[in-house]
């Protein structure tokens, strides 16, 4: 008797678990580019992120286009912008971040370069450029880069992938991805 009512404890809990992960949404993303630099600047630096299907996203194309399996998910503008709550209370996260995420890869390579918008600190601004694998979680490259001027714009990382879209290459050959404003 112990036995069985051991067994139907067993089944019970797989049943709820299995329930749970169904209602639980999956995550859409394979990969982010993640670029972050201190919540204290008041500097506005710029993600731009080109795919190996041609799709560029930058503050002034988000979604990348018509086909594009990456978009930019936040644009952050410095301290000034930001990161104020006015005459509210509560905690800021002291950071400045932009997010490009990638729902879909193709074979090829890959192109991240952070350009400086405006740069309204006297004192050069270090930024930080990650790629992450989203699940399961893995830090595949981060880079530091220093800015000093407004229009200045530096290669951050290329990263070539398979067409299973595992990664299988990253260099730091220069690249520009500006695009002029329309």
């Amino acid at each position: 008797v112990l036995f069985c009512c051991l067994l139907m404890l067993v089944a019970i809990l797989f049943i709820l678990k299995t329930e749970e992960q169904q209602k639980a949404r999956p995550h859409n993303t394979l990969y982010e580019v993640v670029l972050t630099w201190d919540g204290e600047s008041n500097d506005d630096l710029d993600i731009y992120v080109q795919s190996a299907s041609g799709h560029t996203v930058s503050f002034n194309n988000r979604e990348g286009g018509q086909g594009s399996l990456i978009s930019l998910d936040h644009d952050a503008l410095g301290k000034s912008r930001n990161n104020n709550l006015p005459d509210e209370s509560g905690v800021v996260v002291n950071y400045n971040e932009e997010v490009v995420s990638f729902r879909g890869i193709t074979e090829g390579e890959n192109i991240v370069t952070v350009h400086v918008y405006f740069k309204r600190d006297i004192e050069p601004i270090k930024a930080t450029i990650k790629l992450i694998k989203v699940k399961p979680f893995k830090e595949v490259v981060a880079k530091e880069r220093e800015f000093t001027i407004t229009g200045e714009e530096k290669i951050a990382f290329r990263f070539k992938t398979d067409k299973d879209g595992r990664v299988i290459g990253v260099n730091e050959l220069e690249a520009s991805l500006l695009q002029p404003l329309q």
